[in-house]
């Protein structure tokens, strides 16, 4: 799925891959927890949602939100927003990886998997309101459109 987006993110856009990426991530998540609710004499759905969130990751935040960084900051800025950028990244990755079974234990995996989709959903309404479309432009114009 990585290869997909790679070969397409310059035909189709960030934005639409990013969008169809996290709906999906969003779905896999709530299908996860209701798994956990009601539906776990169903494995399938569990092994369907797994396999419909790594996918979706691949094609969306895994290798579109480098792609952006690399594009989005301005070139007197760009190093620092880039270590920024990639500090939250890890920091953000650190804080689920840490607060996973914490969470699980206090929420049970039903509702901390239905938090996690409420929290894709915030991103996908992020990246429908906030984030831009930067397939074929130069970083010069991609600059100039973002501080309009």
């Amino acid at each position: 799925m990585t290869a997909v987006a790679v070969l397409k993110a310059d035909d189709l856009g960030r934005r639409p891959l990013l969008i169809g990426g996290v709906s999906g991530i969003a779905l896999s998540l709530f299908l996860l927890s209701a798994y956990y609710k009601f539906l776990g004499s169903y494995p399938f759905v569990a092994v369907s949602a797994l396999l419909l969130y790594v996918g979706c990751y691949q094609i969306s935040f895994g290798p579109i939100s480098w792609l952006m960084v690399s594009e989005i900051f301005p070139l007197r800025t760009r190093g620092k927003g880039i270590s920024l950028a990639v500090l939250t990244n890890f920091g953000s990755n650190a804080i689920v990886t840490f607060a996973f079974s914490p969470l699980k234990e206090l929420l049970g995996a039903e509702n901390l998997f239905l938090l996690f989709g409420v929290i894709a959903l915030l991103s996908l309404v992020f990246v429908v309101t906030s984030v831009p479309e930067t397939k074929g432009l130069t970083l010069e114009e991609i600059e100039s459109k973002i501080l309009k």
